[in-house]
Formats: C-alpha cells, structure tokens, sequence
C-alpha cells in the first residue's frame, strides 16, 4: 500500500503507530514532542478493531490542547475520526485553560502539555478542568507531588495546585500549574536508589463519613512499621471535591531518586484494606530493583527525551506503556531505547542529541 503525499507546503510527517501502550499514550507522546521539537506527525488506522474506532473525546481534547500551545494545523482531529495529522508551530508561552470531558483525566492533559510548554523558554501558567482523581490517569496528587519532583530534576520548574476534586466520571475537577522557562541540555540518570531516607504518607477523603482519611494511615503504618519498621510521617490532606472519594500516597525518598504509589478508594472497599494495599506495594519495591516505580519511567520518558543531554533511568517493571513511549520517542529522531523484559526489572536509556 502506498502512502499519500504529505499536504502542500508541509515536510514529510513522522508516522507514528501504537507499538505498545495503546493510542492515548502513543498520541500524547507524539503531541508533546512534535510540539516542542516542531516536527509534524501522522496516525492511521486510529483504533481501527475497536467497537468504537477512532479518536475518543479524551483523545480529541488532547490534540486539540497541544494545537493550541503551539498554533499547529490539524486534519482528523475529530471524535471518530480514523486518522490525525499535526503540524505544530512555534510554541508560545502564556495562560492556558484547557478541557476534557467530564470524567477524563485532567491529570494526562497537564502532563502532555508542561514539557513542550517549559521548553518555549518562557514562563506559562495553565487550568485543566476534568477528573483529577481517576483511574484512567495518574491521581492529582502523584502528579503534584512525585512527578514534579523528578521533573525538577531534569531542571523544569513546576507548581501544581488542587483547585477542585473529580473522584467520578461524572463529576469535574479542576488544576493548576504555574510552569517556569526550562534550561536545556539537561541529563538525569536514576539507575540506582541509595539507602532509604524516609516515607511519607499523604491520605485524603472528601464527602464521605467515617473518618476515612485516618483510617487509610493507620492502616498504611500499620503495614509499614509490622514488616520494616518504617515509621512513616503523614498528612491528612483537606480539599474540596466535586464527588465523594478516597486516595493514599506513598513516597519513598532515597539517597538517589524517589518511588511512589497513590491508590485510589473503590466502591465497597473499606479503607483499611486501601491502606494495606498501598503499604504492599512499597514493600514489594523495596524488595525488587529498579530506582523509580513503574509510572514514573513511562511519564519521564518524553520530558528526559526533550532535555537534550541524555540519561537513563531503571525500574522495578518494564510496562507495555513505556516501551510504546520509547517506540514513539524514536520515531521523532531521538535515540532511545528500553531495556530488560516487559513485566521484570529495566528501564529506559535517552542518548544525548
């Protein structure tokens, strides 16, 4: 089958396909970097055996957030359609208030849009309205706490502040972020831990009785102090919430780099079981290898491609999501690779460019 031409006036596109991960991480990492690095892209056969082919609502809103930071050109980006091209400008920092439907993930949008928009050299302040506490996306508070973190690493400031909850699909959140002009080159290399230098716990729970917040970290300490006798510091997290909800954070702050896990409430569960759940899992870490969780090799992958200087970073799980990331990194000229087996320890390797 032979490909049509790119448009008039338009340089040959990168073709960019879900090698693992799925769509929505494969397109978010195509629209944050062809928006920084100016380099259109193309998708076809946009999930073209599902019941529903095409892009969703939660896709559409993400093209349509990364078209505005960088006044890109823009065919298919419609709901359904089977095929996007993008064709980014410059981008331009600034205020920004983006939206996606109620009950996608505010969470995914900030994270497609702050690298591009921080490497505009400029400051940027944003608004992302949409669930902030979902499973189809990283809890607000992973994304404010643990992300920025490591972000800040790579030598890119950011602010998140929790305007409002969305604990339901039906229900709309609000975000902030406040982004400072990105210094680049920058490397990063997280490939071991260091000794263990404390954990902290953050719990949280907005319309709902019972004291639930309390009882997820007695439960989490509880955990932690029975098998490691780690005393962990907490806070008891207030804000206001569109939909009733719980979470827990972990943190896990090392000599070298930082893991954590935010566990949210489900239907039915009692929170001590949360708690307890949330404990295992840093336990589980502690007891593997890798210098940073699972989510977070995949949500550094783009930014660490961007900062231009190279680096490496291990995990305790290899996921299907950040070999699609990796995948997509490539595509876009960038030399990266991951390493180790899907669903045991590696990691992911950026080449300095």
């Amino acid at each position: 089958m032979t490909r049509d031409a790119p448009p008039p006036g338009v340089t040959e596109l990168v073709q960019v396909e879900p090698a693992g991960g799925g769509t929505g991480h494969a397109l978010r990492a195509a629209l944050s970097l062809s928006a920084a690095t100016g380099l259109g892209f193309e998708m076809r056969r946009i999930r073209e055996r599902r019941p529903r082919p095409g892009l969703s609502s939660g896709h559409v809103a993400a093209v349509r957030a990364a078209a505005l930071c960088c006044s890109a050109t823009v065919h298919g980006g419609f709901d359904g359609s089977p095929e996007l091209r993008f064709q980014p400008g410059p981008v331009r920092g600034g205020d920004f208030r983006f939206e996606v439907t109620a009950g996608d993930a505010a969470t995914l949008l900030a994270q497609l849009v702050v690298p591009p928009l921080a490497a505009a050299g400029e400051p940027s302040r944003i608004a992302v309205t949409g669930a902030t506490h979902v499973p189809g996306g990283p809890p607000y508070d992973y994304v404010a706490r643990h992300w920025a973190a490591l972000l800040d690493r790579l030598g890119l400031p950011v602010r998140f502040e929790l305007v409002r909850a969305a604990f339901q699909r039906a229900a709309s959140g609000e975000l902030r972020a406040v982004l400072g002009a990105w210094p680049r080159p920058r490397g990063l290399r997280l490939e071991s831990r260091g000794a263990l230098l404390r954990v902290a716990g953050t719990s949280g729970a907005a319309r709902l009785p019972g004291e639930v917040a309390e009882r997820l970290r007695e439960s989490a300490r509880a955990r932690l102090w029975e098998a490691k006798r780690i005393d962990a510091s907490w806070d008891i997290a207030t804000f206001p919430s569109a939909s009733p909800g719980s979470y827990v954070l972990l943190e896990a702050v090392f000599e070298q780099t930082r893991a954590a896990w935010c566990l949210l409430g489900e239907r039915g569960e009692r929170p001590e079981a949360l708690g307890d759940r949330a404990a295992r899992r840093l336990l589980a870490f502690l007891d593997g290898e890798g210098a940073v969780d699972p989510s977070a090799a995949d949500q550094l992958a783009v930014p660490l491609a961007l900062a231009g200087d190279g680096g490496s970073i291990s995990t305790s799980v290899v996921t299907e999501e950040l070999e699609g990331v990796v995948d997509v990194v490539r595509r876009f000229g960038i030399p990266a690779r991951c390493w180790g087996r899907r669903g045991g320890p590696g990691g992911v390797e950026v080449e300095r460019c």
